[in-house]
């Protein structure tokens, strides 16, 4: 095996690796590059290919002084306090979402899917410790990715799994998604949709493109209030990009208060799958259970009358999902020292 690095990724590569819905891929790497690229980020693509120059895997690497999602803060994956990480983060595969996009061929043996995968992060390790990045983060593998890193585990700095919500859509309408809960959980279902109702709040499912710079404020607000120093413009640009993701749909269900909106949800639609990627709320209006409503209920509704068959609802607020009938998504992480030879 041998690795190259590129400066971009083309779908002729994903269509060479065998990746399902390629064009949806492409549009994710490409819309984490452009946003970046924009903070001065380095982002290098390693692909690993056979000898004979048939493409194996594809791993991008980011070199971030401060990630732009959260999600990937390592105080937020292994736990406060953090993992002394440098003044730089080199992280592997994630730049956020959720997601780790260490991509292997569609087509390569079993047996060869490790040594591909242990050849990417060597090569990511070495790109890291050159640029002076004391260690390589691996967020959010899923168990088939956390497979086939398995042997790196003894080395790593610091080691974690965090569960990601998701809901399988199992139900023909919403009265039976209900009717599916327990009695306490569904009195409260019914509760905070009763009041909701009752709130004078239209909900408008609209292109999130439409809406970008509305809503950017009310995003700006709840990443405040989690401790992000986000500004409305940083949010702005941040749902502008998410808006543009070719190979998918991606809408903004938006609560309007007297004309003005006071809370939404950005749902990410991709075929049979949604994931809802973004939330905010204006804090000083009134609560009206908007949060649940927004962020739960009206998705899993829609979603069930589109025929969507499962959502994805992220990390964050587990018991609040379980308690909405989310099921848990195993995500294991890794810090590798960037060095193998000062690994622990």
């Amino acid at each position: 095996m041998r690795t190259e690095e590129v400066d971009h990724v083309s779908i002729d590569l994903l269509d060479e690796l065998g990746i399902t819905a390629p064009d949806h891929v492409l549009g994710e790497l490409e819309r984490h590059h452009v946003v970046e690229r924009r903070r001065g980020t380095p982002v290098t693509y390693l692909v690993v290919r056979r000898t004979s120059g048939a493409a194996l895997g594809l791993l991008p690497v980011y070199q971030f002084a401060r990630p732009h999602d959260a999600s990937l803060a390592p105080e937020n994956i292994f736990g406060d306090p953090p993992p002394s990480t440098g003044s730089r983060l080199c992280s592997a595969g994630g730049a956020g979402g959720y997601r780790n996009h260490l991509l292997l061929s569609s087509a390569i043996e079993p047996a060869c899917a490790a040594g591909a995968a242990r050849t990417l992060v060597s090569a990511a390790r070495e790109l890291a410790s050159a640029a002076g990045c004391p260690q390589v983060l691996i967020p959010d593998l899923d168990p088939a990715q956390a497979r086939w890193l398995a042997e790196f585990e003894p080395e790593a700095v610091a080691v974690a799994t965090r569960d990601k919500a998701v809901m399988p859509i199992e139900w023909g309408h919403f009265s039976e998604y209900l009717a599916a809960l327990p009695r306490k959980r569904r009195w409260q279902v019914r509760q905070e949709r009763r009041a909701f109702a009752d709130s004078g709040i239209v909900l408008r499912d609209e292109p999130l493109a439409s809406v970008a710079a509305d809503v950017a404020p009310l995003l700006a607000q709840t990443q405040q209030r989690h401790g992000d120093p986000a500004s409305a413009l940083e949010a702005e640009f941040y749902l502008a990009m998410l808006a543009m993701t070719p190979g998918s749909e991606v809408r903004a269900l938006v609560g309007y208060l007297s004309g003005r909106p006071v809370a939404f949800s950005v749902v990410h639609r991709r075929g049979g799958t949604w994931a809802v990627r973004a939330v905010g709320r204006d804090y000083a209006a009134p609560e009206h259970a908007q949060y649940f409503n927004v962020t739960y209920y009206e998705p899993i509704a829609r979603a069930i009358a589109e025929g969507a068959t499962l959502l994805d609802f992220g990390t964050g607020s587990l018991p609040a999902k379980r308690f909405r009938g989310c099921r848990l998504q195993p995500l294991r992480s890794l810090l590798l020292p960037a060095d193998p030879s000062r690994g622990r």
